[in-house]
This record gives C-alpha cells, structure tokens and sequence, in this order.
C-alpha cells in the first residue's frame, strides 16, 4: 500500500521502519564547514598529507605535499588513507578500502515514499524525482570508479523491484571508498604508544550515522576529559 508501483512478486515480505530518514551528504558536509568557520576553525584544502612528524613518542605535526602544519594534537581521520599514515609510524590497523558503487535516476516526480532496503542494497527516492540505487561492497584497493557489471547489476536490481525505472533514464552513477575493518569496528581514541596521536576512522558504512557521537568522544578524549562511554573496544591494540 505504500508503496504502490513496487512489482510484489520480487518481494516476499517487509517491515515498515516509519523513522527511518536520509540525510544528503553534500548538505551534511555544508553543514559541517559552515559550523567550523562559525568557530574559527582554519579549514586548509587541497594539501595532500603525506606523513606524520614525530618526536619520540609525539606527534608534532603533519608533513604535505606542500609544506608542513605543526599542532599540539594529532587526529587522524582520512578515511581508508588511515592506514597508510598510521603504517608510517609502525601502528598496524585493520583498516582498508571497500568500495561502493551507487546509480541515480531521474524519475521527474518520486515513484516511491519510503526507503527500500535489501541486504546491503537500497533504493532512495528524493524529493526532486531522483532516485538513488546502491550499493556494494568491494575489495579492490583504493580504485575509485564504476564498473558496468557493477552498475547493470545495481540497474537490474531497480528494475526487478520497480519495473517503471525502464522508462527513466540513468542520470549518473559513481563510486567511493568507505573505510572498512577488519572486525567491522571502527578505530576511535588515542593511539597507543604516542601522547598526543589520536585516530578516529574505520567507520566503514556508518560515517554519517556515528559522526555526532565520534566527534563528542574525541572532544573528550584529545582533552582529557572521561569520555562518555568505554573507548578500548576502539583501541589500536584490539
């Protein structure tokens, strides 16, 4: 009933999830620098890092491919790049990058209400008529573009439940890199062996969803103040 133009033969039964919501990520992201500049935060862009300068057993800074940034607290949070910088200074994580692929269609007036999910996969439906369609999992390294078995896969999936996609067009499609681990826990905190090295990374599909709680337990952490909850199952050392 909700979901009136969906084919009922491809779906052997459903829950209705009535909080169930979608955040747009270019929105979050606005959000999230605009709120920072607010603050008088420095946001620097377009600089490459490359290692973390240490002085024993503190970070003092990082090193670009353009110059290097010294400060009294290092966080790293560069996605599935963690791993690589972490590397450089002997700390082993379980972190790698698994890609998704995602397919958008414009459908000109929404052809669904409500989010459908399916295992890993799901169908999103915006208010401007697009309608998003992902995803998947893939080790693969760090490459970072679609395949067409990939996006006919993901296509075949839109079509199987909502056969009136054949007559909308595929807008466009693209791939991205979540941060995986290798227990499917995120690495939040100090990193061991260092006083002023944190890392929080890992997240894997869940970034957006615990960016709000990552961002309040590192504040505490990088002030030394008790965190609101038990950071060891985040540790490094796990």
């Amino acid at each position: 009933e909700l979901a009136p133009l969906a084919e009922t033969g491809a779906i052997r039964c459903s829950y209705l999830l009535p909080d169930e919501y979608q955040l747009r990520n270019p929105d979050h992201l606005r959000a999230l620098v605009a709120g920072c500049q607010a603050r008088g935060v420095e946001l620097i862009t377009d600089h490459e890092i490359t290692s973390i300068i240490l002085n024993e057993d503190k970070a003092v800074g990082i090193a670009t491919d353009a110059k290097e940034f010294h400060a009294d607290n290092i966080c790293i949070a560069a996605g599935p790049w963690s791993a690589q910088l972490l590397d450089q200074v002997g700390v082993t994580t379980g972190i790698l990058p698994i890609r998704g692929q995602m397919v958008m269609f414009n459908t000109q007036t929404p052809l669904l209400t409500h989010i459908v999910n399916e295992g890993s996969r799901y169908m999103v439906p915006r208010e401007d008529g697009r309608l998003l369609v992902g995803s998947c999992e893939e080790e693969v390294g760090y490459e970072k573009h679609t395949t067409p078995d990939m996006i006919q896969e993901l296509t075949e999936f839109a079509y199987e439940i909502l056969p009136q996609l054949k007559d909308h067009t595929i807008e466009r499609s693209w791939a991205g890199l979540r941060p995986g681990s290798f227990d499917a826990f995120p690495y939040i905190g100090h990193v061991s062996g260092f006083r002023n090295l944190f890392v929080a990374s890992g997240h894997f599909r869940n970034g957006i969803h615990l960016s709000p709680a990552t961002a309040i337990v590192m504040t505490d952490a990088i002030t030394e103040a008790t965190p609101s909850i038990d950071l060891s199952m985040f540790s490094t050392l796990r």
